[in-house]
């Protein structure tokens, strides 16, 4: 039977795995709980997965511009510098 050990063992499993990120958001702004749920239904993903995913790339495009300490040059996905044009 799976009752009470079953959850013990997910909860110990989660609280070793995952962490926690509670996030407040107004209901009638733009990036509301319905709208991002809304948005990634439509990109076929989770929500918890369609906003790790924007995390992501915000985290990489900062990484990217703030790697650069030449004014004008940005580095690619590569990681090499390339002069903005």
């Amino acid at each position: 039977m799976g009752g009470k050990t079953s959850t013990a063992s997910r909860s110990k499993y989660n609280a070793k795995t995952y962490e926690r990120l509670v996030l407040n958001l107004r209901i009638d702004s733009p990036q509301s709980k319905k709208a991002i749920e809304a948005a990634a239904e439509q990109a076929g993903e989770s929500a918890t997965a369609y906003v790790v995913e924007a995390v992501r790339r915000r985290m990489e495009q900062e990484q990217m511009l703030s790697a650069s300490d030449t004014p004008g040059v940005v580095k690619n996905l590569e990681g090499h510098n390339d002069p903005v044009e």
